[in-house]
Parts: structure tokens; sequence; C-alpha cells
């Protein structure tokens, strides 16, 4: 594959020897000269060669145990053809001159797939820029020339140089303005089960997490919360607490007014202390008096209530197309109907959140574990009312964050109270305050009806209930199996709690649903449900009709909405065609068990299917998983060890909140506060997990999350294969399967 160079490519030679090759912001970046490096800071520097051979990759995604920071050098180092024994990688944090560039957020499980062709690019262009100082040497033409493992060689002959002895010469070459890509039969890493580069780091207790940050006449700092959302902070009395040792101060947080709507800052009194404990126990000695506002009267009832009255109100679709009330008034037709509920899910993360500040009257640093950098650079300008070219991310590992971390509130908190201060301060927050202070998982309500008329689906309709506030998102549900009448509602009542992006987004609630009444749609039609939805993904893809209007400049909603089914479809089908292919459905038929079938789509490109195989026990759950075997169709897999492992990750998330999640809300206050009533799964809970990666030359599309959506439905759905029990809402309970 030949490509056009779409960047500005630059080159340098590294201070002391060696080569440079960036990426500049188009407009931005100035031309630099070899040996010159005054003009550095200007461009977006990803790869660099020493003299000794060494490749250093600067990783500007956010590592949160996804693998990103070995799976975007293999990228790198493939094209390049380097010796992978010799390649680094350098934490190059947050900086402006990486926008435009690169994706600026650490989400969708977009990583891989939205640097796949620039990594290649940087790889490629490095390697004929080698092999052209070399035959600069040799007085050869470069065709005569390959590269492997870090050496250019000589056709024909053992004449070779390495990357060291080569990189200074080549830093002084220009970069040629085509490339050549390998093609996937080449790969050498791309597809190898490389180990993490970052594992040793992370195992000697080396790794940069945002807890273990220590700056010199750091203090520390808790914040006592009002428990109940948008809460005011009347009075309090710190006596008590200022006679705790170690305790230096204490004062009150406002309700910061963030710079995005997504963010709230709860009101709250701020602890200092010479210590986190210390300030942990300063809180507790707190005696505070809040103004509990009208959220002081939420529950999950009046969420459902809020559902109820919703459901009622529903007013022209969203999508539609034919005439599904037609077609349900004409003989013969019969309507099915069913409600899912997905309740709001915490996050629950092995690290707490924090974040560290240090505001010194001129500029503020802020060392965080985050996936949005540029987010905390708005927010924390405005919170410590400094220009945001003053404000200076530290980008840190993160032990856990699955959409939690995306957002700046800890960052926001610990730079006012640096301000305050005029100290670095760590803030920490306790696990009770990662409950309790969460950005939930929206709670959604589906209601779905299908029309069924000689033995077929020729109908369906959808009206979608959902929580909304501070940017979760009013989504829409989307239907990837063509049926002639189509109608999909969606409405939204007020939420209760803050909200925010949990794993796999709005996928997670609406799948489901959706794949569990499929499920439903197939045993009315007496119908195998694979060979339903094989059958439905088969037919022809008509243009919906989208009842909202185009922003101007865009394409129109009817024509993306088509276009994506199509690309889509062919994703499901290469599933469905490799489980048949290999016999996977017909293998979980087992006596006296259960088997149940479910796939989504996630937007990363990603389709995932999991079949899960399930057994009556009267002990615990009143069934056991024996087995859940995965197929994606991801792409080219770049490391398979990190994508079964992204996979077997979102199942075991997936799981413990179809066992274990949803959250009780009473008076306004969370009623969960730690893992002894926010439980996660178990070791032993956890089943035999059999991964599938569809073979693909295609570039490669997310795996972080897709695996979590299709995985409550397909266990509803192998629970109602074993037991006749339709179960649709979560979390799933003992009494639910056996009562």
């Amino acid at each position: 594959m030949k490509t056009s160079r779409r960047e500005f490519l630059k080159v340098s030679s590294l201070a002391g020897g060696g080569f440079m090759l960036a990426v500049s912001v188009p407009g931005v970046a100035k031309l630099v000269q070899a040996g010159n490096q005054t003009d550095l800071p200007e461009l977006n520097h990803f790869l660099s060669i020493d003299l000794d051979g060494n490749v250093i990759f600067q990783l500007t995604a956010h590592e949160m145990g996804q693998g990103s920071g070995t799976g975007l050098p293999m990228i790198l180092a493939e094209e390049l053809g380097a010796d992978w024994s010799k390649v680094r990688v350098n934490r190059a944090g947050y900086d402006k001159k990486f926008i435009g560039v690169i994706r600026e957020t650490t989400g969708g499980s977009g990583t891989i797939q939205d640097h796949w062709d620039l990594m290649r690019r940087m790889g490629a262009t490095a390697r004929e820029m080698l092999k052209s100082a070399a035959a600069n040497q040799w007085k050869v033409s470069v065709d005569q020339l390959k590269v492997e493992e870090g050496w250019v060689m000589e056709t024909g002959t053992t004449r070779r140089l390495s990357f060291g002895e080569l990189a200074e010469a080549a830093s002084k070459l220009k970069a040629p303005e085509e490339v050549e890509f390998k093609k996937p039969a080449e790969f050498k890493i791309v597809g190898q089960s490389v180990r993490n580069l970052i594992t040793d780091e992370v195992v000697t207790g080396k790794g940069n997490y945002g807890i273990n940050v220590d700056l010199p006449d750091m203090v520390y700092a808790s914040i006592e919360k009002c428990p109940v959302y948008k809460g005011k902070l009347k009075s309090f009395d710190d006596t008590e607490a200022l006679k705790v040792n170690g305790v230096i101060q204490v004062f009150a947080l406002p309700a910061l007014e963030p710079a995005e709507d997504m963010n709230h800052i709860q009101e709250g009194v701020v602890v200092i202390a010479n210590s986190t404990w210390a300030a942990f126990k300063g809180r507790k000695a707190l005696k505070i008096d809040w103004d509990l506002g009208d959220n002081s009267n939420n529950s999950n009832k009046k969420i459902e209530d809020g559902f109820n009255k919703a459901g009622e109100q529903f007013e022209e679709p969203v999508y539609t197309q034919g005439a599904y009330q037609k077609v349900k008034n004409e003989e013969g037709t019969k309507e099915i109907e069913s409600t899912y509920i997905n309740p709001h899910q915490a996050h629950a993360l092995m690290e707490p959140m924090n974040a560290t500040a240090h505001y010194d009257g001129d500029r503020c640093q802020i060392w965080v574990g985050t996936q949005n950098a540029s987010s905390v650079v708005l927010n924390v300008s405005k919170a410590v009312d400094i220009p945001d070219d003053k404000i200076e991310v530290h980008t840190q590992n993160s032990g856990g964050s699955f959409g939690r971390r995306y957002y700046p509130d800890t960052s926001i908190e610990a730079a006012y109270i640096s301000k305050q201060i005029i100290k670095p301060v760590k803030l920490t927050w306790t696990r009770e305050d990662g409950i309790q202070h969460d950005y939930f998982h929206p709670y959604q309500e589906s209601r779905f009806s299908a029309l069924l008329k000689e033995d077929q689906l020729v109908g369906m309709q959808v009206k979608l209930i959902k929580t909304v506030d501070y940017g979760s998102g009013d989504h829409l549900w989307e239907n990837p199996y063509p049926v002639d009448n189509m109608d999909t509602y969606l409405n939204a009542v007020d939420g209760l709690v803050h909200q925010g992006a949990w794993r796999s987004v709005q996928v997670h609630s609406s799948s489901m649903g959706k794949e569990c009444f499929i499920d439903e749609v197939a045993i009315a039609l007496e119908k195998d449900p694979v060979a339903l939805r094989n059958e439905l993904l088969t037919k022809e893809i008509e243009t919906v009709k989208f009842n909202r209007p185009t922003r101007p400049g865009q394409q129109p909603f009817d024509e993306i909405v088509k276009e994506f089914r199509i690309q889509i479809r062919d994703k499901y089908l290469s599933v469905l065609n490799y489980v048949e292919k290999e016999g996977l459905w017909e293998k979980a038929k087992t006596e006296g068990g259960g088997r149940g079938f479910a796939m989504e789509d996630f937007f990363a490109n990603t389709v995932c299917a999991h079949i899960v195989e399930v057994e009556k026990d009267n002990f615990d759950w009143g069934i056991r998983i024996k087995k859940i075997t995965s197929v994606l169709d991801c792409g080219i897999v770049v490391n398979p060890h990190f994508g079964r492992g992204q996979v077997e990750g979102s199942i075991i998330w997936a799981l413990s909140a179809m066992k274990y999640g949803g959250i009780d809300i009473k008076n306004g206050v969370v009623q969960q506060s730690n893992f002894h009533n926010n439980k996660l799964l178990r070791i032993d809970e956890v089943p035999e997990i059999e991964v599938h990666f569809v073979p693909s030359e295609e570039p490669p599309t997310g795996l972080g999350e897709p695996a979590t959506p299709p995985l409550a439905p397909a266990v509803l759905n192998a629970i109602y294969d074993a037991t006749g029990r339709r179960i649709r809402k979560l979390p799933v309970t003992r009494e639910d399967i056996i009562s």
C-alpha cells in the first residue's frame, strides 16, 4: 500500500547525535533544520533513535491497564523494522503541541484504531530514511536494501549497518513524500503476544500512579462532601477536627462552577493535614449542618415514577421506517411486548480518585491519572482563574478508570485547595467517596414491541427512557437488524445523581433489551435465535427517516445511519459466519443446561458475540455459568495477549454489574459505600472464557469495551433457556432465578 504524506513530517538530529522524527501542527510548527534544537518544542515528537540504536517512543495516550503503551510502539516498530528488545517508551504527558495530530482523549476504545495510520507512517518514514542513509554510504540503490530487526542490510552481501550507526546521517535527510506500508503477511511484531513494556515498572512499584505522587513540602487533603447531590453547606464546627494530631487547617469548599456542563463540584468541607490518614480522621471529627435541598426526597422509586410518566408522553419517533401502526392493525398481525430495565452502575475503582496540585500564584501544576487532560486544563484554568497556558498537567497511570477518570473533578478540587493555601497538596478520596459521589451510568428503561406475521418479524417499535444530567448523553438506540416497519422513540427524565460514562457508555444499556428481545421474537416465531439474526442481517438495508434537523454542512443523518448499518452489517455477518464455521453455537448445546447468544456493535466499530453456557445450581446464584465463548471482528489484532485480556476484563466487569450492580438511593443518599455492599466478582465465580478473533487484514478497531454490552443479554438468554424464566432487569438475584 502506498500512501501520500498527510502530516508535516519533520526530522532533526538529537542533541549528542541521533535521529528524531516528529509530526508538526500545521500552521504552528516551525521548520527544523538538521542539528537545530531551538525549534523542537514546536514539534510533536513521537520517535527518536539514539546512537546505540535504541528506539524511543513518546506515549501520549493514557495508560490505564489497556496496553496502549505497548500496542502503539508495536505498530511503529513493525513498519520501522526495529529490534523489539531495543524499543523504549517515554511518557509524553499532556502538551498542546499534540492537539490536532493525535486523539486528545483516551476513551471510546479508540487509541489503537485512531493512531494506526499515523504510527505506520512514522515507522515507514524512518525506515526509508535509514535505508537512504545506508545507500548513500555504500553508493548503492535503495532498492538493494532491506531492514530487519534494527539493521539495514544489502541483499546478496553480508554488509549491514545498525540503526545507531545510521541515525545521525538519516536525521540530515529530507523525509520522503510517499512511503509503502508492509502487507499484513509480512508482519513480525504486530499480531504477536508481546509482553507489556510497562509491566516491570508496575510490579516493582516504579509506575507513576497519581496516588503515589510525592512533592517537597506537600500537604494532604480530604473533603467531607454533602451526601445529597447538589446539597449545600450551611455551617460547620471544626473544633474537634483541629484537635486531631496532624490536622493543619479546615475550610469550606464551594460548589465551583465548572467550565463544562458535565462536571459538578459538590459543596463540602476541606481538611488539610500532614498525612492522608490524619485528614481522614479530621473529617470524621467535623460537625456539619447541611441544606440537603429538594434532592433529599429522591429515591429509586422517584426514578420509576418519572419513567412511568415519561412513558405516557412520547411524541414523534426519532427514527421511522415503513408504517408500524398500519401493519399492526392488519389482519393476521400479532404484537408482543417487553420492558427491560438497566439501573445506575458505579465504577468502583481500585485506585481511589485523587489528584495533586501546586498553585504558586503564577501557574498551576496538576499530577493526575486522567483520560482527558484537555478538560483538566480547561476546568482548572477557570477554577484558579489563570490562563490555560499556565496550567501544566503531568499525566499519571491509573489503577482502573472505565470512563470515570474522563472527568476532571478531583483536579478542579485539588487546584482550588492549593490556591487557598499556596502549597502543593494531594487530594485523596476515600473508597466511600468514590462510590457515593461517582459519575453513575445513566438509568435506562427500554420498552420493546414487535409485529409478527406469517412467521416473519415485520415490525419493531422501541421506546427508550433514560435519566439525563450533565453530559451523560441522550444517545439513540440503533437497530442493526433490518425490519420493514420500525419506530424508535426517546424520552428523558431528570437525573437524581451525577452521571457519566461507564465502560461501553450507552451501548451497555441499550444492548441488554435489544438482544434479549430479539431472542423473545425468535421464540415466538419458533426459530433458532442465531438463525433469526442471520436471516434478518441478510435482508436489504433500507433508508430510515430521522426526524431531527440536520446541522448545516452535515451529511443528512438518514444517509449516515444507512451507511453505518451497511458497514457494520458485514461485521455482524462475519462473526455469525465464524460461529457457524467453527460450530460454536452447536457445541454449546447440552442436556439439562442452557445456552444463550447475544451480539453487539460498539462505536469503536467492533462487533462482539458471546455464547454463554449455564447449568442449574441450587447454591449461590441459582445457576452456574460454565463457559463463555466470545467471537470478535475487530480487524487486525495488534497484540492478541492484550486483546484477550481486554475481552476477559470486559466480561468480568459486566458479570459484576449483572450480579451485584445497581445503586439504591434513599432520601437522596447513595446507599452503597464500599466493596461489602457494592460487590465485585470473585475469582471462584469467573467461568471458563474462550476468545476467538475473526481473521482479518482490515485496520484494527477498538477492544477495550465492546465485550461488555452483549454479556448481560447472553447470560439472560441462557438463563431462560435453562429455566424458562425471562428476567428483564439488572441486577439479577437468586430470587429472580429460582423463586
